[in-house]
């Protein structure tokens, strides 16, 4: 039904653009046509009008006689199919050649219709010469010159009906090129219809399955023009949206284990102190473990807030300035128990003793906290972190490197997003894929850059920006005194 309305709709309108364009065509070169046929027409019988003069001329110094006047009019006649008259000074027809059944002869003319011609003008008219005739005529008069005084008038009347069916032969060619041309666009309407709505059947057929979660269908792209290009990023919105309907349902399941395993373990362990099961002396024991249970709860959904105001635009930024290298001691400090227990090695490479930024200072704290929890988390026991900064023009740039399973090539343009979990043989470990995708939009919230690199070589890298504070030169001094007293 939806090709059938679009051939409709692209047939009528190209069939209306036709006839629009034909019709206005037609009648320019109708009018075209019509005015050159008849200047041409008027042209040729002025010409002629001029070997009249000489006939008559010759007739009236006795080179010929009447009967070769009245010939020689005649032939005159039906060379420019029109009849003559010759009209003396008072309007009089005396001579009058044989075209018209009619005979004029001897019928006097008003002085308005000779007038002018007696002052020497010629005219051109249009019509039934004063109701003289009963077809229109195209009527040429001119002064008649004899022995150099104007001695009256010459009227040639030629049927514009025999014009007007020369006219017509033009214009019904001109109808003949449009019926062709109606039926031409109705054969390249019809396939190149067809070649249009197709595709947008297949996307109409594919939408409906989309709105039912079916993310699965693929539209055939035929053509390399725009309908193709919409049929390509239709596959690609249709993969994406799969993807990420994937990554949905992975991530309301991992949440919901993330939250049921604390919360049954709390419950056991909180029933098994109440009821007495777990005995007075242990209870402490099972609590803490039932508190930090809460926490790691807590944190999920402190995660899951933070991508809320994310995304609602309520996540504002405290900008100040600090040493971007005290920080990160401070967050390896804290991990510090945890890197023992992997055994890890952390290799710490600062480019100046401090390194002054300018960023809101809680959240890149969470954003080292995140890179280097996946560090340890992602490496293997007995590895290293090497964690480092470095001055590049006016921004530093915070490295966070481990050694251990790589990220596949494959998926590290997706380890940002939202929901998103690299394959599980890697990380062991529960996470619901959502540290990276916060990482990275605190990033962009200051309008700095983030980027990773995984191969065997060199393991993973982190890497990301931040605007470096300008130094004064008094504490640049005593960086270096610093720094030359150190060494």
């Amino acid at each position: 039904m939806s090709r059938n309305r679009l051939f409709r709709r692209l047939l009528f309108t190209n069939i209306a653009i036709i006839l629009l364009t034909m019709s206005i065509l037609s009648v320019l070169f109708y009018i075209m046509f019509e005015n050159y046929y008849f200047r041409d027409k008027e042209k040729i019988m002025v010409e002629e009008g001029k070997q009249i003069n000489t006939v008559l001329n010759d007739y009236l110094i006795g080179d010929i006689d009447i009967d070769r006047l009245n010939q020689d009019l005649n032939v005159i006649d039906r060379l420019i199919n029109a009849s003559i008259w010759v009209v003396s000074t008072d309007g009089r027809i005396y001579i009058q050649s044989k075209n018209f059944e009619k005979n004029w002869t001897g019928v006097t003319l008003s002085k308005d219709d000779i007038k002018s011609i007696l002052k020497g003008e010629t005219i051109v008219r249009r019509g039934y010469f004063g109701g003289r005739f009963t077809q229109p005529v195209l009527t040429v008069g001119f002064p008649l010159v004899l022995a150099g005084k104007i001695q009256g008038a010459i009227f040639m009347h030629a049927p514009i009906v025999e014009m007007q069916k020369t006219l017509m032969d033009i214009f019904f060619i001109m109808l003949l090129a449009i019926a062709i041309s109606i039926i031409i666009a109705f054969i390249l309407i019809s396939y190149t219809s067809k070649r249009i709505s197709n595709p947008l059947k297949e996307m109409s057929i594919a939408t409906e399955k989309m709105a039912k979660g079916d993310f699965s269908t693929k539209i055939n792209v035929v053509d390399d023009d725009e309908i193709g290009d919409l049929a390509k990023s239709f596959n690609i919105m249709s993969s994406e949206l799969g993807r990420m309907d994937n990554a949905r349902k992975e991530f309301v399941a991992n949440v919901s284990h993330e939250l049921r395993s604390p919360l049954s373990t709390i419950q056991g362990y909180i029933d098994g102190v109440v009821d007495g099961t777990i005995p007075a002396e242990k209870s402490k024991f099972y609590l803490e473990i039932a508190q930090k249970e809460t926490r790691r709860m807590s944190r999920l959904i402190s995660e899951l807030l933070d991508i809320t105001k994310m995304e609602s635009g309520a996540f504002p930024l405290n900008i100040s300035e600090f040493d971007i290298n005290e920080l990160i001691r401070l967050t390896i400090i804290k991990m510090e128990a945890r890197i023992s227990d992997k055994d890890l090695m952390v290799k710490v490479d600062f480019e100046s003793d401090k390194e002054i930024v300018e960023a809101d200072k809680d959240k890149i704290e969470q954003v080292l906290t995140n890179l280097i929890d996946n560090a340890i988390k992602f490496s293997n026991p007995g590895g290293y972190i090497h964690v480092s900064t470095e001055k590049v023009r006016e921004k530093v740039h915070v490295k966070v490197q481990n050694k251990g399973k790589t990220i596949p090539p494959d998926e590290i343009d997706h380890i940002w997003d939202r929901f998103y979990k690299v394959d599980k043989a890697r990380s062991g470990s529960p996470g619901v894929g959502l540290g990276l995708y916060i990482v990275r939009s605190i990033i962009n919230l200051h309008n700095e850059d983030i980027w990773a690199t995984s191969n065997d070589v060199d393991g993973t890298t982190f890497t990301f920006t931040l605007k470096s504070k300008k130094l004064s030169s008094k504490i640049k001094f005593l960086q270096f005194v610093h720094t030359l007293f150190i060494n």
